[in-house]
């Protein structure tokens, strides 16, 4: 395999392992090097996973084949990679709420630190919601500018309307 095929192909199965960690936390929360790589870009990076078909290379490497590849390029993947971090660290915090008595001064910290991870998830998602927002409205100034017939028209609106979605329902849901 090539080596832009090998990185193309750590970009996919990164953003893949991503979505897989934000959706089933539990199942990575106790893999420390995968940890350790979400907590920077350069992490991520440098992550590797030969049975994912993930190998490592330089941030800068990742940044540009991001922008060839994801709709949204590297932004994405980074805040996907935000988002698998805190989904592993809420998954820590529910494992030790459940077990902290909500009547001792450990327990009630056990709580409100899950609940601060809870609103800290919820910002997140209003933060991309807004995101979101922005984007539709440059894609409604888009098609009211489009000089097409209307078939074309409604086809540009049916490709808006499916990206949306899938944004939406990523971010509210946790869904692909």
């Amino acid at each position: 395999m090539k080596v832009l095929e090998k990185n193309q192909t750590k970009v996919l199965e990164t953003e893949k392992l991503l979505r897989e960690i934000i959706t089933t936390p539990d199942e990575f929360k106790d893999d420390e090097v995968l940890m350790k790589a979400l907590k920077s870009q350069s992490g991520i990076a440098k992550y590797q996973d030969h049975e994912r078909n993930i190998t490592s290379c330089s941030l800068n490497t990742v940044k540009s084949i991001s922008e060839a590849l994801l709709e949204r390029g590297f932004l994405s993947l980074d805040e996907l990679r935000i988002n698998a971090k805190l989904a592993i660290e809420a998954a820590h915090l529910d494992e030790k709420a459940s077990k902290g008595n909500k009547q001792t001064s450990a327990g009630l910290k056990h709580k409100v630190a899950a609940l601060e991870s809870e609103l800290n998830a919820a910002q997140r998602s209003n933060a991309l919601l807004t995101v979101m927002v922005s984007e539709l409205r440059s894609r409604l100034k888009q098609l009211a500018n489009h000089e097409g017939t209307t078939e074309e028209r409604q086809e540009l609106y049916r490709e808006h309307n499916r990206k949306i979605e899938a944004q939406m329902n990523f971010t509210l849901n946790g869904e692909v």
